[in-house]
C-alpha cells in the first residue's frame, strides 16, 4: 500500500469517525480539504527532495560516463604508443570508473522511477482536492438551500396547524351571509321605488280639480 493510499485511508478514515459528530458537513469538507492541502504539500516536499537527488545522480552518471570514456582513450592512445603496462593501468581505471557508472545507472534508474511515481501521485492527490472543493462549493449551495427549505416548511408547518389554521369555509359562509344580506336590502330597496310610483299615480292634482271648480261655478 502506497503512502497516499494510506494518507487517503486515514482522511476516509478521520471523516468516517466525525460524521456523526459535526452538524454541519461544510465545514466537515473544510477540514478535510485542510487535511489534504497539509498532506499535499509535505508529498510536494518529499518529492522535490527525490527529484533534487535524481538530479545530483544524473550529474555524477555523466561526469563517470565521461571519466570512462576518456580511461578508454587512454587505453588506445598507451596501446598506440606501445606502452602496455601504462595502456593496463589505464584500463584498470576504466574497468573501476565502469562500476561506478553501473552503479550510479542503477541508482539513477530507481530514483527516476520513484520519483515519476511520486510525480503521478501528486497529480492524482492534486485532481482529487480540486474535485473535494469543487464538491464543497456545490455541498455549500445545497446545504444552505435544504436549511433555507427546512425553515420555510417550518414557518408553513406552524401556520398550518390546527390551533393557528384559517377556517376558510367558516370565513366564505361569513361572506356568502352578507353578500345576501346586501343582495336583500338591494330589493327591499327597488320594492320601495315601485310603490312610491303607484303612490304617485294616486295623488290628487290640487291644479286640476281647482280648474273644475272654476268651471262650474
Amino acid at each position: 500500500m502506497g503512502i497516499f493510499t494510506r494518507m487517503s485511508n486515514m482522511i476516509k478514515a478521520k471523516v468516517n469517525d466525525t460524521l456523526d459528530e459535526m452538524e454541519d458537513p461544510v465545514e466537515l469538507l473544510d477540514q478535510k480539504l485542510r487535511d489534504m492541502d497539509e498532506q499535499f504539500n509535505k508529498a510536494k516536499l518529499s518529492s522535490a527532495q527525490i527529484l533534487g537527488n535524481v538530479h545530483e545522480i544524473e550529474k555524477k552518471l555523466e561526469l563517470a560516463k565521461k571519466e570512462s570514456e576518456d580511461y578508454d582513450q587512454k587505453v588506445k592512445l598507451a596501446l598506440s604508443k606501445g606502452n602496455e603496462d601504462l595502456a593496463k593501468r589505464a584500463l584498470a581505471k576504466k574497468v573501476e570508473t565502469d562500476k561506478k557508472v553501473s552503479s550510479l545507472q542503477a541508482s539513477y534508474d530507481n530514483s527516476k522511477t520513484q520519483a515519476e511515481t511520486l510525480k503521478a501521485n501528486l497529480r492524482a492527490l492534486e485532481e482529487e482536492i480540486t474535485k473535494t472543493r469543487n464538491y464543497r462549493d456545490e455541498a455549500a449551495a445545497r446545504f444552505a438551500n435544504a436549511e433555507a427549505s427546512q425553515k420555510v416548511n417550518e414557518v408553513l408547518a406552524n401556520v398550518q396547524t390546527k390551533s393557528n389554521s384559517i377556517q376558510i369555509d367558516s370565513i366564505e359562509r361569513k361572506i356568502q351571509r352578507k353578500e345576501s344580506l346586501a343582495q336583500g336590502l338591494g330589493e327591499l330597496r327597488d320594492l320601495d321605488n315601485f310603490d312610491s310610483e303607484f303612490e304617485k299615480l294616486d295623488e290628487v292634482d290640487l291644479d286640476l280639480e281647482l280648474a273644475k271648480y272654476k268651471t262650474n261655478s
